[in-house]
């Protein structure tokens, strides 16, 4: 889980220029970090493109309308579960 955590935050510091600090488990992505629906599709793709694998639109609208508060460490969780089911 760390190496993933580690990637996520070196993608959010390169390409999205947060802070290193603002970067933590449970630091909430649109609260906390104020990404909006565009930057949430461009870091879906940084993941897929990242980790190797695809996302498809059934996965994306149950991310982003599922009326949860989405953390960092959902999108880790995603990720660790999209490498498993490979």
């Amino acid at each position: 889980m760390t190496s993933i955590f580690d990637k996520l935050k070196t993608i959010l510091y390169e390409k999205f220029s947060f802070h290193y600090d603002q970067i933590q488990y449970e630091t909430k992505l649109e609260l906390e970090l104020g990404i909006d629906s565009r930057e949430m599709f461009e870091l879906l793709n940084e993941l897929e493109q990242s980790f190797n694998f695809n996302i498809d639109f059934d996965e994306i609208d149950y991310l982003l309308k599922n009326d949860k508060v989405l953390t960092i460490k959902d999108l880790v969780s995603y990720v660790e579960l999209k490498n498993v089911s490979k």
